[in-house]
């Protein structure tokens, strides 16, 4: 069993608290929920992805971010509390298409796992080179299972509304990607949020 810590500050509270110091009193009246928010690029060899960023341009199914790119809306904020990055695999004859976790198993991407995860907020760095390694089931702290590749971050990141957030994974240099295939590299973020309630709340 699990040690309880009275006071343990929830990831609600920590978004109340950041958007309180904001001047952003109304989101404790906002509609609790959860968010989760993914973004897709192209992947030819670059040695750094910047995900979310210009997201506005990228419709369903490459990001979910609608209009809003990389900020959330009025009334909206978001905790960041999980993260997983997933490999889009798709054979230039075929068409089929492959979704895989970035694990150290995949043939000719095994450099991939080490990149470096980083997150701004406004131009201001809230993580910092934290090694993909760490996300896998090999290394990572939380994983309970082979198959788990969902990293639970210790500290809970708090995306204010109208503010532009940016997560970047910084990659190796590429061995030759084979010419059968094409990539896309999806981030998906995860965690407790706010969305706008004018009438009322559930």
């Amino acid at each position: 069993m699990k040690e309880f810590i009275s006071g343990r500050v929830t990831p609600q509270r920590k978004a109340i608290g950041v958007n309180d110091k904001f001047g952003n009193t109304g989101i404790k009246k906002q509609q609790g929920t959860t968010v989760v928010k993914y973004d897709t690029l192209d992947y030819t060899g670059q040695t750094e992805l910047r995900f979310f960023e210009g997201s506005a341009q990228r419709n369903f199914p490459l990001s979910n971010t609608g209009s809003d790119g990389n900020k959330l809306g009025v009334g909206n904020s978001m905790v960041v509390e999980r993260a997983y990055l997933t490999l889009i695999e798709t054979d230039r004859e075929t068409g089929a298409v492959k979704y895989s976790p970035i694990t150290i198993s995949l043939t000719n991407l095994d450099w991939l796992v080490l990149s470096e995860f980083g997150m701004s907020i406004a131009n201001s760095e809230v993580i910092k080179t934290l090694p993909i390694l760490s996300w896998t089931p090999q290394f990572g702290k939380d994983q309970e299972n082979e198959n788990n590749y969902n990293f639970e971050f210790d500290t809970q990141i708090v995306i204010p509304p109208l503010l532009e957030y940016v997560c970047t994974l910084r990659i190796p240099t590429a061995t030759t990607l084979p010419a059968e295939f094409t990539y896309k590299i999806r981030l998906t973020i995860e965690g407790t949020g706010a969305i706008i309630a004018p009438r009322t709340t559930f």
